[in-house]
C-alpha cells in the first residue's frame, strides 16, 4: 500500500490537469497536523446540590454534579478540550456561606491555589480534576 502526503491544493491541481489525467487507486490518505489538545475532565463529589457548579476561567467547564446532569436549568459542561502547556483556573460556585469557614473543597489532579478556593490545571495530556466539597450547598 502506497501513503500519500500531498496539499489539497496541488492534489486538486493534479485532477484539473487533463494532460495528467491517469487512473489511480489510493488507499488510504494521512493528513497529520501538531496535537496541541487535551481533554479536561471535572468530576464533583461531597456535599453538592443542584446549584454547586465548577466553572473555569476559559470558556467551557460549568460542571455540577452527576446526580443534577438533567436537571432544568443551564448547561452542565464537565469536560472540555484545552491547550496543551496552557494554564486552566477552576473554581465552585453554588455553596451556603464563606470558603473557608462554612465550605472547602479537596482538588485532586490539580496545583491548588488560595487556600484551596481554587486550583489550576496546566495540562500536558489528557488529564481529570476531583473537587470532593465538604458544607453545605445552595
Amino acid at each position: 500500500m502506497l501513503k500519500i502526503a500531498i496539499a489539497a491544493p496541488t492534489l486538486a491541481l493534479l485532477l484539473a490537469t487533463p494532460a495528467l489525467a491517469i487512473e489511480t487507486t489510493v488507499a488510504e490518505i494521512i493528513v497529520a497536523a501538531p496535537d496541541n489538545t487535551v481533554r479536561l475532565d471535572v468530576v464533583i463529589t461531597g456535599d453538592a446540590g443542584p446549584k454547586t457548579v465548577i466553572v473555569s476561567d476559559r470558556p467551557g467547564i460549568n460542571c455540577g454534579p452527576d446526580q443534577y446532569k438533567y436537571a432544568q436549568g443551564e448547561n452542565r459542561q464537565c469536560w472540555v478540550w484545552v491547550r496543551r502547556s496552557r494554564p486552566v483556573v477552576l473554581s465552585a460556585r453554588g455553596m451556603k456561606g464563606q470558603f473557608g469557614q462554612d465550605w472547602n473543597i479537596d482538588w485532586a489532579g490539580c496545583d491548588v491555589q488560595d487556600n484551596g478556593a481554587r486550583c489550576r490545571v496546566l495540562s500536558e495530556e489528557d488529564n481529570t480534576v476531583t473537587a470532593h466539597l465538604r458544607g453545605v450547598p445552595q
